[in-house]
């Protein structure tokens, strides 16, 4: 999720074009969102 949210002060423009990419994919896909926010508060394993 950093690397979505924060600019790299050395990045190039694909950089730049694949952060909007994944920015982008988060936003618009209920599935992106919620494998994100599963990962991010980390998602108990299933017994």
């Amino acid at each position: 999720m950093t690397s979505m949210l924060h600019i790299a002060p050395d990045g190039d423009p694909m950089t730049t074009e694949l952060q909007l990419a994944q920015l982008r994919y988060v936003t618009a896909s209920r599935a992106a969102a919620t494998s994100l926010a599963e990962n991010y508060v980390g998602y108990p394993a299933l017994r």
